[in-house]
């Protein structure tokens, strides 16, 4: 069973998260800073990775952030994947290691905001598909 394990750093669960338009079309393939969010029940992408990925809108969602007022905003299909154990460079230099755990090909909604730590909030829908352990200040996710 693939496993990925990490510091949990201020509070947050950053990683890498790959994107793609789907799978069969590896070449369109990013990998982006992704905030792990319990809290979210779906995934989320930001305006960059819409534009640098190349993503086509297939429609439109409401979603309510924290803040309670609804929102509509444009979804997406992607294949998001975590890359582990081979060495992936995301946009902002950072350096990962590449075992792929398998994501899912699943539909994602614009992030409402620009963040300033991530580019991918990868909530509930995606959660799902993995087994989560948080324990003393580290997080294991594993397929």
């Amino acid at each position: 069973m693939p496993t990925f394990s990490d510091q949990i750093r201020e509070n947050q669960i950053i990683l890498i998260a790959s994107i793609a338009v789907s799978q069969a079309n590896v070449g369109s393939r990013r990998s982006y800073r992704a905030l792990l969010d319990t809290g979210a029940q779906l995934t989320m992408v930001s305006d960059r990775v819409v534009q640098e990925v190349g993503l086509q809108a297939i429609g439109n969602t409401q979603i309510v952030p924290v803040t309670g007022d609804s929102v509509v905003t444009e979804k997406y299909r992607v294949t998001v994947d975590i890359p582990i154990n081979t060495p992936v460079t995301s946009a902002e230099g950072d350096v990962t290691l590449e075992r792929t755990l398998r994501g899912m090909d699943m539909e994602v909604a614009r992030l409402p905001y620009e963040p300033r730590n991530h580019d991918v909030l990868l909530g509930m829908d995606f959660l799902q598909g993995f087994h989560l352990t948080i324990y003393g200040g580290m997080y294991i996710l594993s397929s």
